[in-house]
């Protein structure tokens, strides 16, 4: 667009009109759009012509367009009306006082040319003319259009508008509790009812976790145990050639502790720290030991528990010996509850993966799952075959239930199932 103040070089006139539509176009201002305002005398019946031609285009601005050739004719029409409009305006004021008092009065009078002054009227029937041109041809369809366009952007603006304030950190600032009993009754009961699904699901997820690292440390001191043996002419490591009173203090003195015969693997380097401690121990030692160290410190270090060696020590194999025999198992309660001066339980699982069973680790190197002590063959890891003699013997003495049992009398307080 042209500034006020920017003068007019040269007309503005388009490559594809002649010198007489050009004076046409000119002739149909001068004369307010009127069909009859030129001569056809003369030179000027060729002007006229085509004025009449002009009124004919401007009369298609308010039809529906037959095809894109009479859609280009009116585009271009339109475009050479508005820059002519532009040139004839000139370079000075662009109304004059009587066409401004005529647009103010039209306006005023809410585009209608009854409420105009008489004398303003003539003025205010021509921008009714141009208002005429602009307005006509908006038919039902165009306008759905445009409601359609509209409803459109504004649900999309909404969108946007509802996704901003759900990102915005100052609104969730803002938050408010409900101030009703019932709301936060109902709130906290769907936390306790997420709490009761989710922490079993976190917790057996943790838990299988832990059996799976664990699996992994027997596999890995299964492989120590080997080169252990295969350095120590198949001998099973053993700090010392046999014990002294006892083989339960650990952390005193390598004769009074099983415990510093398994510590070898990791005191002559054939094993580390890290794969002695079962993840589910928190007390277990990790990283570097020390240097001088031949056992652990206490019992609750220790995450495993290793076969008792016999005097004078044990072999990896022999022709009588069974290559089944468990060699390491996941921590004993028998001994936990010795220690503590608790009665022993024979069926009880290892505490390592809260009673659920324990790894073993086999002579012949293989490791497994087990969610019982007891073998198939009915031997019990946790126990010697003469302590196993005396409890079956004793069971046996006291009698076992078999679901025949009778009260003794009505004072003999008996409940079952």
């Amino acid at each position: 667009m042209r500034h006020e103040d920017e003068p007019i070089t040269e007309p503005i006139t388009p490559a594809n009109l002649s010198e007489e539509d050009i004076c046409a176009i000119d002739a149909l201002f001068e004369h307010g759009f009127s069909k009859t305002g030129s001569s056809d005398n003369g030179s000027n019946k060729s002007v006229g012509s085509r004025e009449k031609q002009l009124n004919a285009l401007l009369g298609l601005l308010g039809t529906p367009v037959a095809d894109e050739s009479h859609r280009a004719s009116r585009i271009d029409l339109v475009e050479v009306i508005a820059r002519r409009v532009e040139h004839n305006l000139g370079t000075d004021d662009l109304l004059s006082p009587p066409d401004e008092d005529a647009v103010e009065a039209y306006i005023e009078s809410g585009y209608s040319l009854s409420g105009v002054e008489p004398e303003l009227r003539d003025r205010a029937a021509r921008l009714d003319q141009i208002n005429a041109l602009l307005t006509t041809g908006r038919n039902a369809d165009s306008l759905e259009r445009e409601d359609l366009v509209i409803s459109t952007l504004g649900g999309i603006q909404a969108h946007i508008d509802a996704e901003r304030s759900a990102m915005n950190i100052e609104q969730a600032r803002g938050f408010q509790l409900p101030a009703r009993w019932a709301d936060l009754v109902s709130i906290a009961a769907m936390l306790l009812l997420a709490a009761s699904v989710i922490l079993p699901i976190m917790s057996g997820l943790r838990s299988s976790s832990q059996r799976e690292l664990c699996f992994s440390n027997m596999n890995g001191t299964g492989n120590a145990f080997g080169l252990y043996t295969g350095a120590n002419r198949d001998m099973l490591p053993m700090a010392t050639a046999g014990f002294g009173p006892t083989w339960l203090d650990v952390g005193s003195t390598p004769e009074r502790s099983n415990s510093s015969n398994l510590y070898t693997l990791v005191r002559n380097g054939f094993s580390g720290l890290d794969e002695l401690a079962c993840p589910s121990n928190p007390n277990a030692p990790t990283g570097e030991p020390e240097p001088d160290a031949w056992d652990w410190n206490s019992l609750k270090e220790i995450s495993y528990s290793y076969r008792i060696m016999p005097r004078g020590g044990m072999r990896a194999t022999a022709v009588d010996q069974p290559v089944r025999v468990v060699l390491l198992a996941d921590r004993s309660p028998v001994v936990l509850r010795m220690a503590r001066k608790q009665p022993i339980i024979p069926e009880e699982n290892s505490p390592n993966h809260s009673g659920s069973g324990q790894h073993m680790l086999m002579l012949d190197g293989s490791a497994r799952w087990e969610t019982t002590p007891v073998l198939d063959n009915r031997d019990n890891i946790w126990l010697p075959r003469p302590v196993e003699t005396v409890i079956h013997n004793e069971r046996a003495r006291l009698g076992i239930m078999t679901g025949n049992e009778q009260p003794a009398g009505p004072s003999d307080a008996f409940v079952g199932p």
